[in-house]
């Protein structure tokens, strides 16, 4: 994230809701979600298996159905994409790492 970037108030908001669901993942929800945080989309088949390869999931599919029951990720034809709602965000936050790091920096619980 750019620095002395300001953040609307519904920025806030999501980020206040994505802090609480991101507090309530697994290691293996955490290293999925930012994969499909840093993609936005991403072909199933691919996703298993770089889920599999690349980040030791075993069970890839089991990690994106808890990512959808959490609202943060939505399944469409064939592919897995970052929820509608997160998306203004993820224009602003372009990467992971740079919204764990305003995560922890900024928002308290």
């Amino acid at each position: 994230m750019p620095t002395g970037m300001k953040l609307r108030g519904e920025e806030l908001a999501a980020l206040r809701r994505l802090k609480q669901l991101i507090a309530s993942m697994t290691a293996e929800e955490l290293k999925a979600f930012g994969y499909i945080w840093d993609n936005i989309s991403v072909g199933e088949i691919i996703y298993e298996r770089d889920m599999f390869r690349h980040y030791g999931i075993e069970k890839p599919h089991v990690v994106a159905r808890r990512l959808r029951e959490l609202g943060v990720v939505e399944r469409g034809e064939g592919c897995y994409n970052l929820a509608r709602w997160l998306r203004p965000l993820r224009r602003r936050i372009r990467y992971f790492s740079h919204l764990l790091r305003l995560l922890d920096k900024y928002l308290v619980l």
